[in-house]
Protein backbone atom coordinates (compact mmCIF):
# COMPACT_ATOMS: atom_id res chain seq x y z
CA UNK A 1 0.00 0.00 0.00
CA UNK A 2 2.69 2.64 1.27
CA UNK A 3 4.80 1.59 -2.33
CA UNK A 4 1.18 2.36 -4.12
CA UNK A 5 0.55 5.60 -2.22
CA UNK A 6 4.37 6.84 -3.06
CA UNK A 7 4.03 6.02 -6.93
CA UNK A 8 0.67 8.43 -7.25
CA UNK A 9 1.48 10.60 -4.88
CA UNK A 10 3.59 12.99 -6.85
CA UNK A 11 0.91 13.03 -9.91
CA UNK A 12 -2.16 13.68 -7.86
CA UNK A 13 0.03 16.90 -6.48
CA UNK A 14 0.43 17.52 -10.59
CA UNK A 15 -2.65 16.89 -11.46
CA UNK A 16 -3.74 19.55 -8.36
CA UNK A 17 -1.93 22.15 -10.06
CA UNK A 18 -3.01 21.19 -13.84
CA UNK A 19 -6.61 21.80 -12.69
CA UNK A 20 -6.33 24.95 -10.50
CA UNK A 21 -7.54 27.37 -13.81
CA UNK A 22 -10.52 25.18 -14.58
CA UNK A 23 -11.84 25.88 -10.85
CA UNK A 24 -15.24 26.59 -12.47
CA UNK A 25 -15.36 23.90 -14.56
CA UNK A 26 -14.56 21.30 -12.20
CA UNK A 27 -14.89 23.27 -8.91
CA UNK A 28 -14.75 19.84 -6.84
CA UNK A 29 -11.67 18.12 -8.44
CA UNK A 30 -8.79 20.29 -6.53
CA UNK A 31 -10.63 19.66 -2.87
CA UNK A 32 -10.79 16.50 -3.77
CA UNK A 33 -7.09 16.05 -4.47
CA UNK A 34 -6.33 18.38 -1.58
CA UNK A 35 -7.81 15.98 0.54
CA UNK A 36 -6.66 12.86 -0.69
CA UNK A 37 -2.81 14.69 -0.58
CA UNK A 38 -3.73 15.04 3.52
CA UNK A 39 -4.79 11.47 3.76
CA UNK A 40 -1.98 9.95 1.84
CA UNK A 41 0.58 12.46 3.62
CA UNK A 42 1.49 10.29 6.66
CA UNK A 43 1.78 7.27 4.74
CA UNK A 44 4.51 8.84 2.34
CA UNK A 45 6.55 11.27 4.07
CA UNK A 46 9.32 10.42 6.25
CA UNK A 47 10.99 12.30 8.98
CA UNK A 48 14.53 12.75 6.20
CA UNK A 49 11.67 14.75 4.15
CA UNK A 50 11.09 17.85 6.31
CA UNK A 51 15.24 17.81 6.29
CA UNK A 52 14.65 19.28 2.77
CA UNK A 53 12.94 22.05 4.51
CA UNK A 54 15.40 25.31 5.04
CA UNK A 55 14.87 25.69 8.70
CA UNK A 56 14.81 29.37 9.30
CA UNK A 57 12.74 30.70 6.38
CA UNK A 58 10.46 27.95 7.01
CA UNK A 59 10.17 28.77 10.70
CA UNK A 60 9.48 32.49 9.93
CA UNK A 61 6.28 31.91 7.48
CA UNK A 62 5.14 29.34 9.95
CA UNK A 63 5.47 31.81 13.01
CA UNK A 64 3.81 34.54 10.62
CA UNK A 65 0.64 32.07 10.49
CA UNK A 66 0.73 31.13 14.11
CA UNK A 67 0.23 34.54 15.08
CA UNK A 68 -2.05 35.19 12.27
CA UNK A 69 -4.62 32.29 13.75
CA UNK A 70 -3.26 32.51 17.81
CA UNK A 71 -4.32 36.92 17.30
CA UNK A 72 -7.90 35.74 15.58
CA UNK A 73 -8.59 32.91 18.47
CA UNK A 74 -7.53 35.47 21.36
CA UNK A 75 -9.46 37.93 20.26
CA UNK A 76 -12.53 36.12 19.26
CA UNK A 77 -12.17 36.62 15.35
CA UNK A 78 -11.38 33.43 14.35
CA UNK A 79 -14.97 32.50 12.98
CA UNK A 80 -15.59 35.65 10.91
CA UNK A 81 -11.64 35.64 9.66
CA UNK A 82 -12.07 32.15 8.59
CA UNK A 83 -12.18 31.98 4.60
CA UNK A 84 -8.69 34.39 4.76
CA UNK A 85 -7.06 32.22 7.55
CA UNK A 86 -7.95 28.86 5.34
CA UNK A 87 -6.27 30.55 2.34
CA UNK A 88 -2.94 31.72 4.21
CA UNK A 89 -2.93 27.79 5.79
CA UNK A 90 -3.32 26.52 2.17
CA UNK A 91 -0.19 28.45 1.62
CA UNK A 92 2.04 27.04 3.73
CA UNK A 93 0.34 23.28 4.42
CA UNK A 94 1.20 23.05 0.09
CA UNK A 95 4.80 23.09 0.99
CA UNK A 96 4.30 21.00 4.05
CA UNK A 97 2.37 18.07 1.35
CA UNK A 98 5.08 18.51 -1.30
CA UNK A 99 7.94 17.69 0.95
CA UNK A 100 7.53 13.57 0.03
CA UNK A 101 7.95 14.37 -3.52
CA UNK A 102 11.75 14.81 -4.96
CA UNK A 103 12.81 17.36 -7.50
CA UNK A 104 11.09 20.54 -8.82
CA UNK A 105 11.04 19.59 -12.56
CA UNK A 106 7.62 17.98 -12.39
CA UNK A 107 5.86 20.76 -10.70
CA UNK A 108 7.65 23.48 -13.20
CA UNK A 109 6.12 21.63 -15.88
CA UNK A 110 2.91 21.20 -14.68
CA UNK A 111 2.62 24.85 -14.08
CA UNK A 112 3.83 25.12 -17.84
CA UNK A 113 1.18 22.69 -19.03
CA UNK A 114 -1.57 24.49 -16.84
CA UNK A 115 -0.97 27.61 -18.71
CA UNK A 116 -1.11 26.41 -22.18
CA UNK A 117 -3.92 24.54 -21.33
CA UNK A 118 -5.68 27.91 -20.31
CA UNK A 119 -4.42 29.89 -23.40
CA UNK A 120 -5.52 26.87 -25.67
CA UNK A 121 -9.19 27.26 -23.87
CA UNK A 122 -8.89 30.80 -24.03
CA UNK A 123 -8.41 31.05 -27.79
CA UNK A 124 -10.58 28.03 -28.72
CA UNK A 125 -13.71 30.05 -26.68
CA UNK A 126 -12.49 33.34 -28.67
CA UNK A 127 -12.47 31.26 -32.35
CA UNK A 128 -15.93 30.16 -31.19
CA UNK A 129 -17.70 33.09 -29.94
CA UNK A 130 -16.30 34.88 -33.20
CA UNK A 131 -17.89 31.83 -34.71
CA UNK A 132 -21.31 32.52 -33.27
CA UNK A 133 -21.16 36.13 -33.99
CA UNK A 134 -19.21 37.89 -31.17
CA UNK A 135 -16.40 40.24 -32.31
CA UNK A 136 -13.24 40.54 -30.71
CA UNK A 137 -10.64 43.29 -31.28
CA UNK A 138 -7.17 42.26 -30.61
CA UNK A 139 -5.55 44.07 -27.69
CA UNK A 140 -8.99 45.08 -26.36
CA UNK A 141 -9.28 43.07 -23.37
CA UNK A 142 -12.56 44.37 -22.24
CA UNK A 143 -14.11 41.72 -24.73
CA UNK A 144 -12.48 39.04 -24.03
CA UNK A 145 -13.35 38.86 -19.91
CA UNK A 146 -16.20 36.68 -20.50
CA UNK A 147 -14.02 33.64 -22.11
CA UNK A 148 -11.60 33.24 -19.70
CA UNK A 149 -10.97 30.89 -17.27
CA UNK A 150 -10.26 32.91 -14.08
CA UNK A 151 -9.93 37.09 -13.46
CA UNK A 152 -7.08 38.27 -15.68
CA UNK A 153 -4.85 38.99 -12.92
CA UNK A 154 -4.62 35.48 -12.22
CA UNK A 155 -3.99 34.07 -15.66
CA UNK A 156 -1.41 36.92 -16.03
CA UNK A 157 0.16 35.43 -12.54
CA UNK A 158 0.16 32.07 -14.08
CA UNK A 159 1.87 33.06 -17.69
CA UNK A 160 4.59 35.32 -15.64
CA UNK A 161 4.98 31.90 -13.50
CA UNK A 162 5.20 29.51 -16.38
CA UNK A 163 7.52 32.08 -18.14
CA UNK A 164 9.77 32.05 -15.04
CA UNK A 165 9.48 28.26 -15.07
CA UNK A 166 10.42 27.54 -18.32
CA UNK A 167 13.70 29.84 -18.31
CA UNK A 168 14.61 28.00 -15.46
CA UNK A 169 14.62 24.59 -17.07
CA UNK A 170 16.31 25.38 -20.31
CA UNK A 171 19.70 23.40 -20.62
CA UNK A 172 22.64 25.68 -21.60
CA UNK A 173 23.70 23.68 -24.10
CA UNK A 174 21.55 21.81 -26.99
CA UNK A 175 18.89 19.57 -25.23
CA UNK A 176 15.92 18.59 -27.35
CA UNK A 177 13.31 20.22 -24.64
CA UNK A 178 14.81 23.62 -25.10
CA UNK A 179 12.71 24.33 -28.20
CA UNK A 180 9.37 23.73 -26.01
CA UNK A 181 10.01 25.73 -23.67
CA UNK A 182 11.08 28.39 -25.84
CA UNK A 183 7.65 27.79 -27.44
CA UNK A 184 5.97 28.19 -23.82
CA UNK A 185 7.21 31.04 -23.18
CA UNK A 186 6.67 33.25 -26.57
CA UNK A 187 3.54 31.41 -26.40
CA UNK A 188 2.68 33.11 -22.60
CA UNK A 189 4.14 36.62 -23.50
CA UNK A 190 1.71 36.76 -26.51
CA UNK A 191 -1.03 35.63 -24.46
CA UNK A 192 -0.59 38.78 -21.78
CA UNK A 193 -0.24 40.69 -24.63
CA UNK A 194 -3.77 39.44 -25.65
CA UNK A 195 -5.27 39.97 -22.43
CA UNK A 196 -3.97 43.31 -21.58
CA UNK A 197 -2.97 42.35 -18.11
CA UNK A 198 -0.73 45.20 -16.88
CA UNK A 199 0.94 43.96 -13.35
CA UNK A 200 2.12 40.55 -15.92
CA UNK A 201 3.61 43.19 -18.62
CA UNK A 202 4.97 45.56 -16.14
CA UNK A 203 6.52 42.69 -14.43
CA UNK A 204 8.17 40.65 -17.26
CA UNK A 205 9.51 43.78 -18.13
CA UNK A 206 10.99 44.00 -14.28
CA UNK A 207 12.25 40.49 -15.21
CA UNK A 208 13.92 41.21 -18.07
CA UNK A 209 15.76 44.08 -16.55
CA UNK A 210 16.48 42.05 -13.62
CA UNK A 211 18.23 39.17 -15.68
CA UNK A 212 20.82 41.60 -16.58
CA UNK A 213 22.26 41.39 -13.04
CA UNK A 214 22.97 37.84 -12.84
CA UNK A 215 24.63 35.71 -15.11
CA UNK A 216 22.71 34.41 -18.27
CA UNK A 217 23.94 32.03 -20.83
CA UNK A 218 21.58 30.47 -22.34
CA UNK A 219 22.18 31.03 -25.87
CA UNK A 220 20.57 32.26 -28.64
CA UNK A 221 16.93 30.90 -27.91
CA UNK A 222 17.45 33.05 -24.36
CA UNK A 223 18.22 35.85 -26.97
CA UNK A 224 15.64 35.30 -29.07
CA UNK A 225 13.16 35.42 -26.70
CA UNK A 226 13.84 38.35 -24.64
CA UNK A 227 14.15 40.55 -28.20
CA UNK A 228 10.57 38.99 -29.36
CA UNK A 229 9.22 40.21 -26.24
CA UNK A 230 10.95 43.75 -26.30
CA UNK A 231 9.91 43.94 -30.04
CA UNK A 232 6.32 42.70 -29.24
CA UNK A 233 6.30 45.15 -26.83
CA UNK A 234 7.33 48.38 -28.22
CA UNK A 235 5.23 47.34 -31.64
CA UNK A 236 1.84 46.72 -29.45
CA UNK A 237 2.43 49.84 -27.79
CA UNK A 238 3.33 52.23 -30.74
CA UNK A 239 0.65 50.81 -33.45
CA UNK A 240 -2.14 49.81 -30.88
CA UNK A 241 -4.06 53.09 -29.44
CA UNK A 242 -6.17 50.59 -27.59
CA UNK A 243 -2.96 49.47 -25.74
CA UNK A 244 -2.38 52.48 -24.27
CA UNK A 245 -4.98 53.54 -23.29
CA UNK A 246 -5.12 50.75 -21.03
CA UNK A 247 -1.43 51.20 -19.74
CA UNK A 248 -1.88 54.46 -18.52
CA UNK A 249 -5.55 54.19 -17.86
CA UNK A 250 -7.07 57.02 -20.55
CA UNK A 251 -10.29 55.90 -21.86
CA UNK A 252 -11.97 58.10 -24.50
CA UNK A 253 -14.10 60.11 -22.11
CA UNK A 254 -11.30 61.23 -20.32
CA UNK A 255 -10.13 64.26 -20.77
CA UNK A 256 -6.47 65.46 -21.35
CA UNK A 257 -5.37 66.15 -17.96
CA UNK A 258 -1.81 64.24 -17.95
CA UNK A 259 -0.82 60.99 -17.42
CA UNK A 260 -1.29 61.09 -13.52
CA UNK A 261 -4.48 62.98 -13.48
CA UNK A 262 -6.17 60.52 -15.76
CA UNK A 263 -4.93 57.58 -13.67
CA UNK A 264 -6.03 58.93 -10.18
CA UNK A 265 -9.57 59.28 -12.21
CA UNK A 266 -10.16 56.08 -13.67
CA UNK A 267 -8.21 53.29 -11.45
CA UNK A 268 -11.10 51.83 -8.74
CA UNK A 269 -7.38 50.60 -6.84
CA UNK A 270 -6.87 54.40 -6.42
CA UNK A 271 -10.31 55.07 -4.55
CA UNK A 272 -9.31 51.40 -2.71
CA UNK A 273 -5.97 52.55 -1.44
CA UNK A 274 -7.38 56.24 -0.38
CA UNK A 275 -9.57 54.40 1.73
CA UNK A 276 -7.32 51.81 2.83
CA UNK A 277 -5.06 54.73 4.46
CA UNK A 278 -8.01 56.74 5.72
CA UNK A 279 -9.24 53.91 7.85
CA UNK A 280 -5.12 52.82 8.86
CA UNK A 281 -5.38 56.74 9.88
CA UNK A 282 -8.13 56.93 12.50
CA UNK A 283 -7.78 52.98 13.16
CA UNK A 284 -6.67 52.31 16.88
CA UNK A 285 -5.85 49.20 16.86
CA UNK A 286 -2.31 49.50 16.37
CA UNK A 287 -1.04 46.73 17.37
CA UNK A 288 -3.96 43.84 17.01
CA UNK A 289 -5.42 45.32 13.93
CA UNK A 290 -9.42 45.09 13.31
CA UNK A 291 -9.47 41.79 11.38
CA UNK A 292 -9.83 40.75 7.63
CA UNK A 293 -13.81 40.86 7.63
CA UNK A 294 -14.23 44.61 9.44
CA UNK A 295 -11.13 45.68 7.14
CA UNK A 296 -13.83 44.44 4.35
CA UNK A 297 -16.49 46.31 5.98
CA UNK A 298 -14.73 49.18 6.76
CA UNK A 299 -14.07 49.44 3.23
CA UNK A 300 -17.28 49.47 2.33
CA UNK A 301 -18.40 51.94 4.54
CA UNK A 302 -15.74 54.11 3.12
CA UNK A 303 -17.13 53.89 -0.54
CA UNK A 304 -20.13 54.94 0.66
CA UNK A 305 -19.63 58.05 2.65
CA UNK A 306 -16.66 59.20 0.35
CA UNK A 307 -17.47 58.64 -3.19
CA UNK A 308 -19.52 61.08 -5.05
CA UNK A 309 -20.23 59.45 -7.95
CA UNK A 310 -23.30 57.68 -7.49
CA UNK A 311 -22.75 55.18 -10.55
CA UNK A 312 -19.29 54.32 -9.06
CA UNK A 313 -20.11 54.20 -5.54
CA UNK A 314 -22.67 51.57 -6.18
CA UNK A 315 -20.45 49.52 -8.21
CA UNK A 316 -17.61 49.31 -5.86
CA UNK A 317 -20.39 48.82 -2.65
CA UNK A 318 -21.74 45.76 -4.71
CA UNK A 319 -18.68 44.49 -5.56
CA UNK A 320 -17.29 44.71 -2.05
CA UNK A 321 -13.65 45.49 -2.95
CA UNK A 322 -11.15 44.27 -0.89
CA UNK A 323 -7.83 46.64 -0.29
CA UNK A 324 -6.36 45.04 -3.79
CA UNK A 325 -3.01 45.23 -1.66
CA UNK A 326 -2.45 42.56 0.65
CA UNK A 327 0.37 44.74 2.41
CA UNK A 328 -2.39 46.98 3.08
CA UNK A 329 -4.51 44.38 3.63
CA UNK A 330 -2.31 42.38 6.31
CA UNK A 331 -1.76 45.56 8.24
CA UNK A 332 -4.84 46.78 8.87
CA UNK A 333 -6.43 43.15 9.56
CA UNK A 334 -3.35 42.01 11.86
CA UNK A 335 -1.60 45.45 12.89
CA UNK A 336 2.00 45.95 13.13
CA UNK A 337 3.47 42.59 13.83
CA UNK A 338 1.34 40.91 11.55
CA UNK A 339 2.89 43.16 8.71
CA UNK A 340 6.74 43.37 10.03
CA UNK A 341 6.12 39.58 10.23
CA UNK A 342 5.07 39.22 6.35
CA UNK A 343 7.72 41.81 5.47
CA UNK A 344 10.55 40.55 7.55
CA UNK A 345 9.88 37.30 6.12
CA UNK A 346 9.92 38.20 2.49
CA UNK A 347 12.79 40.73 3.39
CA UNK A 348 14.84 37.41 4.62
CA UNK A 349 14.00 35.37 1.67
CA UNK A 350 15.28 37.56 -0.54
CA UNK A 351 18.62 38.38 1.08
CA UNK A 352 19.18 34.31 1.05
CA UNK A 353 18.12 34.03 -2.48
CA UNK A 354 19.97 37.56 -4.32
CA UNK A 355 22.39 35.70 -5.61
CA UNK A 356 20.37 33.21 -8.17
CA UNK A 357 17.73 34.47 -10.75
CA UNK A 358 15.04 31.94 -10.52
CA UNK A 359 14.27 32.47 -6.83
CA UNK A 360 14.15 35.98 -6.95
CA UNK A 361 12.29 36.46 -10.43
CA UNK A 362 9.43 34.45 -7.93
CA UNK A 363 9.87 37.08 -5.23
CA UNK A 364 10.04 39.56 -7.73
CA UNK A 365 6.39 38.39 -9.13
CA UNK A 366 5.25 37.28 -5.99
CA UNK A 367 5.52 40.79 -4.58
CA UNK A 368 4.60 42.56 -7.74
CA UNK A 369 1.16 40.66 -7.97
CA UNK A 370 1.09 40.86 -3.97
CA UNK A 371 1.18 45.04 -4.38
CA UNK A 372 -2.36 45.21 -6.52
CA UNK A 373 -4.45 41.91 -5.13
CA UNK A 374 -4.88 40.30 -1.91
CA UNK A 375 -3.49 37.02 -2.99
CA UNK A 376 -4.94 34.80 0.31
CA UNK A 377 -8.21 36.15 -0.14
CA UNK A 378 -8.82 33.86 -3.23
CA UNK A 379 -7.97 30.25 -3.27
CA UNK A 380 -6.17 30.34 -6.38
CA UNK A 381 -4.65 32.92 -5.33
CA UNK A 382 -3.08 31.15 -1.88
CA UNK A 383 -2.25 28.18 -4.72
CA UNK A 384 0.33 30.40 -6.86
CA UNK A 385 1.72 31.53 -3.44
CA UNK A 386 2.25 27.93 -2.42
CA UNK A 387 3.89 27.51 -5.34
CA UNK A 388 6.15 29.57 -4.83
CA UNK A 389 6.78 28.86 -1.17
CA UNK A 390 7.40 25.21 -2.52
CA UNK A 391 10.09 26.69 -4.34
CA UNK A 392 11.80 28.91 -2.01
CA UNK A 393 11.23 27.38 1.51
CA UNK A 394 12.60 23.84 0.27
CA UNK A 395 16.25 22.64 -0.80
CA UNK A 396 17.06 21.87 -4.14
CA UNK A 397 19.24 18.85 -4.42
CA UNK A 398 22.64 18.99 -5.66
CA UNK A 399 21.63 18.66 -9.18
CA UNK A 400 19.25 21.35 -8.91
CA UNK A 401 20.86 23.71 -7.31
CA UNK A 402 23.53 23.50 -10.34
CA UNK A 403 20.41 24.38 -12.37
CA UNK A 404 19.61 27.25 -10.61
CA UNK A 405 23.16 28.94 -10.21
CA UNK A 406 22.94 28.11 -13.68
CA UNK A 407 20.50 30.52 -14.83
Amino acid sequence: MRILLQSIYPYMFLLLYLTIPFDNYMRALPNILLIALAVAFPFVVSKNDFKKLKRLPTLLFIGLVLFVLVQALVLGRLQVDSPVLEKINLAIGLVILYVPIQGFQKIKKAIIFSSVAAILFSVVSIVVGVYQGAEFELLNSGNLIEVMLVDRLYLGLLCVLSIVASYSLLQNKYHPNNSYYVVAIILNVLFILLIVSRIAIIALIILFILGFFYKRSKGTQVIFVVATLFLGLVLVFILNNDFRKKIFYTPTNTESKGLVANTLETEPRTIIWNCALSISEINTEFWNGIGFANTNEELINCYQNSIEDEQKRAWLVARKYNTHNQFLDMYLATGIIGIVLFIGFILFVFLRNKRQFFPTALLVTSMMFLLVENLFHRQIGAYYFGFVLIMLLIKPNKLQNEEIEAV
